[in-house]
């Protein structure tokens, strides 16, 4: 693999197909980015702005900031610290309340938005993802201060069970492994910021690490997205169905933290998430059409299961079939990863399917816009849908096209 030629094509798309986009989209007024676009990116369909999509913003400028001071991408980097400035401000402004908590939506100039307020804390998950890079890359211990509240917030939300998960609410009977995976990654991002700020805090990345690979992750590799508290519900739609795409998120945040485990454990953690790797892509991966299918059966086949009557049966059933964008961003950088530490072939092979698929089917080809349309059906033809927010969000490609960079 020539890793110089692939650090020059994701740099080449970064700075040339999809920031571009978003630098468009920067809200100088007031701060923060405006993302409530048509798929296809060609128009502004509202400015309201998600706090779940600001604080993925501010990571994003944060890091781009630094990788442009860097020398490694070549962007504005004077701008890039205004759009950082300016959307941490607005964060810190308009999004938070006086309980620690984190408005789920806000107008375009910060205002509340009835019905919109403390309904997910993947809202504040996110903020504080967002605003922990910021307090990293720009040096600032206030807003460290900030984020930590937040953050202390959430656990403390989460250890009494009084929290909300919209625009998914997590079915009343079980447990859900978004949640430990959200929190696996904040404190990932928490823990390496307050080191360099000599902040003593709780750690807790190993431990929600340990967890999920003991309590959810079955000896065949599938990852429980659902896991019942009642085992007459091991039957049910929600019990059995696979989020491909998730799981292969998941496996790069626990092989971020595997530097916190002894050499033997290391091995043993390696092996394991290899082994989810391969389970999600086989079970997901469309042999009849390519692309990663949505959700599947923990037979690889179309979700099947005993229904309970929850409305996240029918968000499964109904789009099961389609290709979104952002499972297959997370593929590329979850098996190049795994490649590196692995140097198995099979890890190569898969980065070279997925990319292959993924630059054939997603790539606006209306240059001008230029990004991805990011919703496909099954056959990768777009399509105007909306996935969780109604929002065409910055995050998940551009993330991982960075961690590419760094990797190599």
């Amino acid at each position: 693999m020539d890793t110089q030629q692939l650090v020059s094509f994701y740099k080449k798309e970064i700075e040339e197909n999809f920031w571009p986009f978003w630098e468009k989209a920067f809200d100088d007024g007031t701060g923060g980015v405006f993302t409530c676009f048509s798929n296809d990116g060609s128009t502004l369909v509202s400015k309201d702005k998600y706090t779940w999509s600001q604080g993925r913003f501010l990571w994003l400028c944060s890091e781009l900031y630094r990788l442009s001071e860097q020398g490694k991408v070549s962007l504005n980097k004077q701008y890039l610290k205004e759009m950082a400035d300016k959307t941490y401000h607005f964060l810190i402004n308009h999004t938070v309340m006086k309980n620690q908590h984190v408005l789920y939506a806000v107008t375009h100039d910060g205002k509340p938005i009835k019905g919109q307020e403390d309904i997910s804390v993947f809202a504040d998950c996110f903020y504080v993802i967002g605003v922990t890079k910021y307090a990293d890359v720009f040096a600032d211990e206030t807003a460290f201060e900030q984020a930590y509240q937040v953050y202390e917030s959430i656990h403390q939300r989460i250890d009494q069970g009084h929290f909300r998960t919209e625009p998914y609410p997590i079915p009343v009977g079980y447990s859900s492994h978004s949640i430990q995976m959200i929190m696996l990654n904040v404190a990932q991002e928490v823990e390496e910021t307050a080191e360099k700020f000599t902040k003593p805090v709780v750690k807790k990345a190993k431990q929600i690490s340990e967890r999920i690979l003991q309590e959810l992750i079955l000896e065949d590799g599938r990852i429980v997205e659902l896991r019942p508290k009642d085992s007459s519900n091991e039957d049910t739609l929600l019990a059995n169905h696979v989020n491909p795409g998730h799981a292969l998120e998941s496996v790069w945040f626990h092989v971020h933290s595997l530097h916190e485990w002894d050499k033997e454990d290391q091995h043993k953690n390696l092996q394991i998430l290899s082994n989810v790797t391969r389970q999600a892509i086989k079970l997901g991966w469309d042999d009849e059409h390519g692309g990663l299918l949505r959700f599947v059966d923990k037979n690889g086949t179309e979700p099947a299961g005993r229904l309970i009557n929850d409305p996240y049966e029918k968000l499964i059933l109904d789009t099961w079939d389609t290709k979104l964008w952002w499972p297959h961003s997370e593929a590329l950088y979850t098996v190049l990863l795994l490649y590196k530490h692995t140097k198995e072939e099979f890890f190569l092979h898969w980065y070279k399917t997925f990319f292959e698929y993924s630059f054939s089917t997603f790539p606006n080809p209306d240059k001008e816009i230029g990004e991805w349309i990011q919703i496909r059906d099954r056959q990768g033809e777009p399509l105007q849908k909306v996935v969780a927010l109604p929002v065409k969000d910055p995050f998940h490609i551009l993330r991982n096209f960075i961690l590419i960079l760094k990797l190599f």
